[in-house]
């Protein structure tokens, strides 16, 4: 139903903006450099170092997986600087204008660290000699005090910010609470969420000399926030004690039978390369600790997903706005700074926002964007709003680059069809929506937008199916029985199990006239001519003019004369084929709605996406981009009674194949209205089941990619009962994908399968 307010929830946390910083891997002098830039801003210690002589595809690999929110180097020409041009990996300005930059007070570069640290900070540095050999492994230890821009003491002795020896600073007890080290000052306020798959991620890593990148990698396995201790490779027995003088992290092992305990484990990376020195001071410390050392390959442990980072400072959001507003304002948290800003500003960070539900708002806008860097082009509109200097797109939403100073920002929304749009990627690809998806968007609001569910209900498509055949009306008793004989499981066996279905029936009708769909009309006789005609509330008079004789009549005499009756006809005088291709397209998008058990804001979607290709156009019915764990793009055709043919899965095909070139996963889905698939499209569908190729999940694993097959009896049951999809037995496999493979089970006759050798296919056994 159409709202004159929509309303947006969820929550904003303010972060550091987390930057991969590019560099010479190869050079002690580059790493360095970074390293000191990173140590002194805020959440330095979570922001990774690249080679910047890396490939641009392997770059772009490596920054979606530690997520940063861009990319830095001093480059501007060649592939490297288109790259840090494009949308989602830019950071805004270059040179000394950077993300580590600051000219006569002007900070346009993140949020120091400083800022959180003033001349009453109990803050120690550790200091070394400028020609330790060792120095690159300290500096990734403990960082750089080079920019922090804070005046230190030289003696451990004062108060406030002060440097040591870093051999002083770990053997005196009243340092043991202080903030020790630049990196452990860039972590304030800041932890890496918690993560399962994180936890065994711990142990010692070996930094051989004159190899910055072991530095690089050591730093980059730390980000994650796990504990990992380097250890020069050659180090001298005083920093060994040090490095090795609290307890090691270690792994339980767990035995065979999973009831004995056996000595925990320390990963040891790159042990082979350690002196004989430094190989006895870690076995040492690990039987100090009781447990065992373990060898570990160089570059062997698993390329983890960054996890995301967590501070306090966060907040609800809740904001009315109206349906066509591209934003809404949005109330920000506020940071314990330390002092006033420098001049202009204090430094950049990040404002993570992610909306739990968004309803009322415009069909043609989302508040739900896909997770390609591309799409963050979608939110350049932002950029300049409130301070916002930087946008991404992100797993959990959208990531705002906003200086400390602010106390609010503007939240943009985007068009549907843009997002959809940019899926494709491709400058040949024209998309637009047809005149039927038009329709459908703007009817679907009648009816509480398309994720409502209302076309679930087998009843209410009944009724709505038999109106659009009857010009003049049905009765309402006849529209109420209608309703009750048409139920199937409906009221809901789990929210509604007090319901009777008579009563069910009086409040579901009752719900299609709120929706407006339906005008009540009154039977009127000429009392001159006779000829009746239904005419609507809104035409009613005390006199009127018959259209056929053109005599005024009375309308008292005229109901004198025979006994009115009400009916009702949808309004409009919707034709019967636009009822029949809408109920579909709306039973289906609620079920994918349905299918995901968290709270989101509405998927972005599409009806009658039209898409063209050089001399081929396609339409789809349902487009949908489901921000699950998987996030999937969904392309659907829908029909109430006609057959699904060869052309139309053909079609489909062809645009899973152009959107896997853009390593965008896609599932296909039929839907009918049908009780059964006729023999002809159990033939069809499952030849394209054969010819399904596997796809690759986010966590790594191979899985079938079968289409999604929904006949009317799925997609005509309550939420609540046993027997929707989203209950369906997914064979292992999470999310959508698995619902897939029992739908084709369930009516194809999928009986069991395995992938071809050649991943091009999959060989299927039927019924």
């Amino acid at each position: 139903m159409t709202q004159g307010v929509a309303e947006a929830r969820g929550r904003v946390m303010i972060r550091p903006w987390r930057v991969g910083v590019l560099a010479d891997t190869s050079s002690a002098e580059a790493v360095r450099a970074a390293i000191g830039n990173l140590s002194s801003v805020w959440g330095g210690r979570y922001m990774p170092i690249f080679d910047i002589g890396a490939p641009i595809a392997e770059l772009e690999i490596l920054g979606g997986q530690y997520d940063v929110d861009s990319l830095h180097a001093d480059v501007l020409d060649g592939p490297l600087g288109d790259l840090l041009r494009k949308p989602g990996w830019r950071w805004t300005g270059g040179g000394p204008w950077g993300p580590f930059g600051e000219e006569d007070g002007y900070r346009k570069g993140l949020l120091p660290v400083r800022s959180f640290i003033d001349s009453s900070a109990d803050f120690v540095q550790p200091t070394w000699a400028s020609d330790d050999p060792a120095d690159l492994t300290l500096a990734a230890t403990w960082g750089l005090p080079d920019c922090l821009g804070l005046p230190l003491s030289p003696t451990l002795d004062d108060t406030g910010p002060r440097l040591a020896p870093y051999t002083q600073c770990f053997s005196r007890p009243e340092v043991s609470t202080s903030i020790i080290g630049a990196l452990e000052a860039t972590s304030l306020h800041v932890q890496p969420k918690p993560r399962a798959y994180l936890d065994n991620f711990i142990g010692v890593y070996i930094i051989r000399p004159q190899h910055p990148a072991d530095v690089v990698e050591f730093w980059n396995m730390r980000t994650y926030g796990t504990k990992i201790i380097g250890v020069p490779a050659d180090g001298t027995a005083e920093l060994l004690s040090v490095l090795l003088s609290s307890t090691l992290p270690s792994i339980e092992m767990q035995t065979g039978s999973g009831k004995e305990s056996v000595p925990r484990v320390i990963p040891v990376w790159g042990l082979e390369d350690a002196s004989d020195e430094t190989s006895i001071a870690i076995r040492s410390a690990a039987e100090r600790d009781s447990a065992k050392v373990r060898p570990a390959a160089r570059g062997s442990w698993p390329r983890f997903l960054f996890q995301g980072l967590r501070t306090p400072f966060n907040r609800s959001i809740r904001a009315d706005f109206r349906p066509e507003a591209r934003w809404i304002d949005v109330a920000l948290p506020t940071l314990p700074l330390r002092g006033a800003p420098r001049a202009y500003s204090h430094g950049a960070i990040a404002a993570d926002i992610e909306l739990h539900s968004v309803t009322g708002q415009d069909p043609r806008l989302t508040a739900s964007i896909p997770p390609y860097r591309r799409h963050s082009s979608l939110l350049q509109h932002a950029s300049g709003r409130d301070g916002i200097e930087h946008a991404r797109v992100a797993h959990s939403g959208i990531v705002l680059g906003i200086d400390a100073d602010n106390d609010h920002v503007g939240v943009p929304f985007v068009y549907n069809h843009d997002v959809m749009h940019l899926l494709f990627d491709d400058d040949a690809v024209t998309t637009s929506q047809s005149d039927v998806g038009k329709f459908q968007s703007r009817a679907a609001e009648k009816f509480g937008g398309p994720f409502s569910g209302v076309f679930n209900q087998p009843g209410l498509r009944a009724v709505v199916q038999l109106a659009a055949g009857k010009n003049t009306g049905v009765p309402l008793p006849y529209l109420r029985r209608t309703m009750e004989d048409n139920k199937g499981g409906w009221p809901d066996p789990l929210f509604e199990h007090t319901l009777e279905p008579k009563d069910y029936a009086i409040r579901a009708v009752n719900y299609l006239f709120h929706s407006g769909l339906f005008v009540p009309t009154l039977n009127v006789h000429c009392s001159h001519c006779r000829v009746e005609r239904h005419v609507s509330a809104d035409d009613l008079a005390t006199t009127m003019t018959c259209e056929f004789c053109g005599q005024p009549f009375n309308l008292a005499l005229s109901h004198s004369l025979t006994q009115p009756e009400w009916r009702y006809r949808l309004a409009a005088h919707l034709r019967a084929d636009q009822v029949q291709a809408l109920l579909p397209a709306l039973a289906t998008t609620s079920l994918l709605r349905q299918l995901r058990h968290v709270e989101e804001p509405s998927l972005p979607h599409m009806f009658g996406l039209e898409v063209s290709l050089g001399k081929r156009k396609i339409e789809v019915d349902v487009a949908a981009y489901l921000p699950d764990r998987d996030w999937t793009a969904v392309l659907g055709e829908v029909k109430t009674a006609n057959r699904i043919d060869a052309n139309d899965i053909s079609n489909l095909e062809f645009l899973q194949q152009k959107l896997s070139e853009k390593d965008v996963r896609c599932l296909l889905l039929f839907a009918t209205l049908k009780n059964e698939l006729s023999p002809e499209e159990l033939l069809d569908l499952r030849g394209l089941v054969e010819r399904s190729k596997p796809i690759r999940v986010d966590n790594g694993n191979l899985i079938p990619n079968m289409p999604l097959i929904l006949t009317g009896p799925d997609l005509s049951h309550p939420p609540g009962s046993k027997s929707h999809p989203w209950r369906w037995d997914t064979k292992g496999y999470s999310g959508v994908f698995g619902t897939a493979i029992t739908s084709c089970e369930r009516n194809l006759g999928l009986r069991d399968y395995d992938f071809k050798d050649d991943c091009t296919g999959i060989l299927c056994q039927w019924t």
